[in-house]
């Protein structure tokens, strides 16, 4: 199923914006500590961004012009993404707190499970913050 997804992701490439493959939350039910539970963390998190990033809009659009709740909103999101770099200490934590080379391309290092699974972690807790905020408005 993953490689259909794949396939028709890479399709849509060639003639739209870029798009990403979910990850199947069924993942989380066979963690291992290798590799592909860096895949699984990552790929969860990526589409918990896009989600999060629709939720923030979406409770955003709700805030009358000129509230000052419209601020503070802006603001959780910035020291959200601001306290997701303490992440690195998880990371740091099982190196004896020597630095890894962080890299673009997602091939892991040894010790990035821990990385991914905290980022994983302020993601899923962000997004059921702004799950609620958003139900609480529509109780209204």
């Amino acid at each position: 199923m993953q490689a259909i997804k794949l396939a028709v992701c890479l399709a849509m490439s060639m003639s739209s914006p870029p798009c990403y493959a979910s990850m199947d939350p069924e993942c989380l039910k066979h963690l291992g500590g290798a590799f592909g539970d860096v895949e699984c963390f990552n790929g969860l998190s990526n589409d918990l961004k896009q989600e999060n990033r629709k939720l923030a809009e979406d409770v955003a659009l709700t805030i009358p012009k000129g509230n000052r709740n419209k601020a503070i909103l802006k603001e959780y999101l910035r020291n959200q993404a601001r306290s997701q770099n303490s992440c690195e200490l998880s990371r740091a934590s099982m190196t004896n707190w020597v630095h890894e080379a962080v890299t673009l391309n997602p091939r892991y290092h040894d010790y990035d499970v821990a990385y991914y699974e905290c980022v994983y972690i302020f993601l899923e807790q962000q997004n059921k913050f702004l799950k609620n905020l958003l139900k609480n408005v529509n109780q209204n």
